[in-house]
């Protein structure tokens, strides 16, 4: 029989295997994003946005940044994403001198003297929609900071738009997949979708187990010194968050790069 189940990918799905294999102690490394389904013997291996805020934030403090803004964006998402910006904020000794719905950003004008970094926890055309929306509304870049999330992650998100340009988002290096993307790209003739390497490094946490002769029980699969992936370093913590070694990243014109490295071990931090 099954001693680890990899996957399912989606939150619904997850809710209704956990219970199944909760009397077995099969343990089940899940592919979703939704930390929420976490608990022992459930890990989420998605990525979390709280650990990406946190990042962001104590970089952006540890560099000065004391007075925020932000975007907030609806729903689930947005409550989620928020409580993790004001607990970052608050723990750096900073504050939030507003928080405006992205079709309130003319408010922002009011205080944009005081204003020192914007969070915009967005993603794609709606990002750089809210870029030049900030940029009418008189920030330039140079006088604000935007900060972002993992949604950043994308190539030429801020091709023209300047005040995008220096923003800063924390997520995994690309450094860490640019092979596993070339190999698949040779192999089947497409970009791999974002979620492949998770599955990729569920995978070879499993086989690593494997090879040393391991139990796939709590001990080992929340061992200290975590496990190498295409995402970089990560671990899984006995309530089944996972813990990943995240990189500080700023956008460019042509790009990103990369302005403070993710941790190659976990013994530092």
């Amino acid at each position: 029989g099954a001693n680890l189940v990899i996957g399912p990918l989606f939150a619904g799905d997850v809710g209704a295997v956990k219970p199944v294999l909760q009397p077995t102690g099969i343990s089940m490394l899940a592919l979703s994003t939704d930390v929420s389904l976490a608990e022992t013997g459930a890990y989420v291996m998605g990525f979390a946005p709280a650990p990406q805020v946190d990042r962001v934030v104590d970089y952006a403090a540890a560099k000065g940044l004391r007075r925020f803004a932000a975007i907030v964006p609806p729903g689930p998402y947005g409550k989620l994403v928020m409580a993790s910006f004001e607990n970052a904020v608050e723990r750096n000794n900073g504050y939030i001198v507003a928080q405006v719905a992205p079709s309130n950003i003319n408010e922002l004008t009011a205080n944009k003297d005081r204003i020192e970094a914007i969070f915009v926890p967005f993603a794609g055309v709606t990002l750089r929609t809210i870029a030049a929306q900030l940029t009418t509304a008189g920030f330039e870049r140079g006088q604000v900071r935007l900060l972002g999330t993992g949604l950043w992650d994308e190539p030429n998100i801020a091709e023209g738009q300047a005040l995008l340009q220096g923003g800063w988002f924390a997520a995994p290096e690309l450094s860490a997949r640019e092979r596993f993307i070339d190999k698949y790209k040779e192999t089947y003739g497409a970009t791999p979708p974002r979620l492949a390497t998770l599955a990729y490094d569920a995978t070879a946490l499993a086989a690593v187990l494997a090879r040393h002769g391991m139990r796939y029980d709590q001990a080992s699969l929340t061992s200290s010194s975590g496990f190498a992936g295409l995402d970089g370093v990560f671990r899984l913590r006995i309530g089944g968050q996972i813990e990943r070694g995240l990189a500080v990243i700023e956008l460019t014109e042509g790009g990103q790069h990369v302005i403070d490295p993710s941790p190659s071990t976990f013994s530092a931090r």
